[in-house]
């Protein structure tokens, strides 16, 4: 994808989001960032992996899409509170540099307190395991996912590509084998889309698929989980 201009723009729940006129394409849900990224990720990915493993204590998630960092933020303040360990790596084609991220605002949008631990993930050098907080270690990494090599296995895997109308290169079947390979048994596998072609790519790839209740402004979501052996 070329370097496109990306404005501010604010979500149905008040928190902000960038969107690119050139694709009619948002960062996350118009109808709501926060919301968005809640429901996918933390509830329907992290705290159902956790609900499924309580006696773990550690998790290490995946991430296809760091762009604003929304996703990591959230799973780093959720981890505190969950009083496990968790690594997460992050893959972004695209980064965005500081003024796209003054553009976005979050760092107006959070309070002083939860501004401190967003700053540190932005922040965080590209390419290096950063401990962000005791229990939340980032490594980001300037990748595309077609040129990733998967080397660790993981507990869960948050797929937050831009829809297929705009990367439809990600939502091929070739680009989930290599992730779904390294999802561990009992793992789960999240994203926003409920499109038939990704549960059928994750169906004969053996993970377990269903369709759960999406987020506001999207009737369904897949979350996909590999059977324990």
């Amino acid at each position: 994808m070329k370097e496109i201009q990306k404005t501010h723009c604010t979500t149905g729940d008040g928190s902000p989001t960038l969107y690119m006129e050139e694709f009619d394409e948002y960062y996350h849900s118009k109808h709501g960032a926060v919301q968005e990224a809640l429901h996918v990720y933390i509830d329907k990915g992290l705290k159902y992996w956790h609900s499924l493993h309580p006696m773990k204590g550690d998790c290490r998630i995946f991430e296809m899409g760091f762009g604003t960092g929304l996703n990591a933020f959230l799973t780093a303040e959720t981890v505190e509170r969950m009083q496990i360990r968790l690594i997460y790596d992050s893959i972004e084609a695209f980064p965005l540099d500081k003024n796209e991220h003054k553009e976005v605002s979050y760092f107006s949008f959070f309070e002083d307190h939860r501004k401190r631990l967003f700053k540190r993930i932005i922040e965080s050098p590209w390419e290096q395991q950063q401990d962000i907080s005791p229990s939340f270690f980032l490594k980001k990494i300037h990748i595309r996912l077609q040129d990733f090599v998967f080397t660790e296995k993981y507990d869960v895997i948050y797929f937050d590509a831009f829809g297929a109308r705009t990367q439809p290169e990600l939502w091929i079947d070739d680009r989930f084998t290599p992730m779904v390979e390294q999802l561990n048994p009992g793992g789960v596998f999240v994203t926003y889309s409920a499109k038939g072609s990704v549960r059928r790519a994750l169906e004969k790839l053996g993970l377990l698929v269903t369709l759960e209740p999406g987020p506001p402004g999207k009737r369904e979501m897949i979350r996909a989980i590999r059977p324990l052996l």
